[in-house]
């Protein structure tokens, strides 16, 4: 049995020095042009400070500006200031970083986007407080282009000195899209069983290592399911958890759910416990660790979502789990891991949210505040109101995402001048 502060080494030859790893979260730090700034490195410099040499996986670096997920994400196209990515990952020092690549689809806010894209039209905007506009079909030869484009973002990120890159194939943003029958309703090879809607990803996974040098490090993010009728569900997710076996990556992150069933707030109702003592509000995904742990053979796991004592984490690792992610933990107290490590039991959170759907993006946005204080060079302020959190939320979005759209246009006519 693994212990929590046993070292691991990842397939690619990755070493980390313990099992906690800083799972991605949204930084929203970007400058208008959405290329890194010096409050990534504040920010980076800061949790490598509590991270004990440990795995930073970053959140959200786009592969097309077209579509962003939120306003000031960076944009790893061939836009990206690559010497200022560069300095980002200095600033981590002795911690590994591996950057999460993304496409939004759908689920970009119409302050970003009045059309959407997704593989699909069927399944409509996305239900949430008609902040999402109605999606558009790709074509399939937008598709193969998106593909190559993870590629492409990878070689930036590995010619910046990262560590490696992580697909994001969960929490209903493009790839999890194309994996989720009830937004991927295609007919062409992109579409219809699981093999078919895997494609993308499997395709993104390709693009990454052809890309990149051997030793360079490929994770993947993947929902155990989208919680909802008719959608992507866990015996779909075990048969891409054996694509991806087959295709040899090197990490496979666990968590779940869309923005319109967020189960990786523990917002739905089918979560369960790990059935090994595990409570229900930490490990949301642990039935289902457990369950592919077999079907992953040499592949390490990492589960995220909802675990915050050192009870939990010991427990998951004598499950068969082999890293434990925590995110919005290390937005409030960034130096929980060297705490966690030198033998602290952790502690519960208290939850910053309101009593609507709202509340989801109180929640978010309070914690993204919390990030933005440590870009700024400030620490977190547990006294935040959530509503106020909820407030810069809508306001800041659809400033940003509004007043730039041109700026946004002419910086993608640029490039496809080239």
């Amino acid at each position: 049995m693994a212990a929590l502060t046993d070292p691991i080494t990842l397939p690619s030859g990755l070493v980390l020095p313990h099992r906690i790893l800083k799972a991605p979260m949204t930084e929203n730090l970007a400058d208008a042009d959405l290329q890194p700034t010096e409050a990534h490195e504040r920010l980076y410099r800061r949790w490598a400070r509590g991270a004990a040499g440990g795995l930073l996986i970053t959140g959200n670096l786009m592969i097309d500006r077209r579509q962003l997920e939120r306003s000031r994400n960076i944009v790893a196209d061939a836009r990206l200031d690559v010497a200022r990515l560069r300095r980002v990952r200095e600033a981590a020092a002795d911690s590994p970083v591996i950057a999460q690549l993304n496409h939004p689809g759908r689920q970009t806010n119409r302050f970003l986007s009045g059309r959407p894209v997704a593989p699909s039209a069927e399944a409509g905007a996305v239900r949430m407080m008609g902040l999402f506009a109605a999606p558009r079909a790709l074509r399939a030869e937008e598709v193969e282009r998106l593909v190559r484009a993870f590629g492409e973002s990878a070689a930036r990120c590995e010619q910046a000195g990262l560590d490696g890159v992580q697909v994001h194939a969960a929490h209903g943003y493009l790839l999890a899209q194309f994996l989720s029958p009830h937004v991927n309703r295609r007919t062409d090879a992109w579409g219809g069983d699981v093999a078919g809607r895997a494609r993308a990803l499997v395709e993104a996974v390709r693009a990454v290592r052809a890309a990149t040098r051997p030793g360079f490090t490929v994770a993947v993010k993947l929902n155990s399911s989208d919680f909802r009728h008719g959608g992507f569900t866990e015996d779909d997710a075990e048969q891409v958890v054996g694509l991806l076996v087959e295709e040899g990556v090197d990490l496979i992150e666990i968590s779940g759910g869309t923005y319109e069933n967020p189960a990786l707030f523990g917002e739905v109702d089918d979560l369960r416990g790990s059935g090994s003592g595990t409570s229900v509000k930490e490990a949301y995904f642990a039935a289902f660790a457990r369950r592919v742990r077999d079907r992953a053979a040499g592949v390490p796991l990492a589960l995220t979502g909802g675990i915050r004592t050192r009870e939990a984490m010991e427990r998951l690792l004598a499950d068969g789990v082999d890293l434990i992610g925590l995110g919005r933990p290390l937005a409030i107290d960034p130096d929980a891991t060297a705490r966690l490590v030198a033998g602290d039991p952790g502690r519960t959170l208290r939850r910053y949210t309101l009593p609507t759907v709202a509340g989801l993006a109180g929640e978010s946005e309070w914690y993204e505040t919390q990030i933005g204080r440590m870009g700024a060079g400030l620490e977190p302020d547990p006294g935040l109101r959530p509503v106020v959190a909820a407030a810069r939320f809508i306001g800041g979005e659809a400033v940003r995402g509004l007043g730039e759209r041109r700026r946004r246009a002419r910086a993608i006519a640029a490039l496809d001048a080239r």
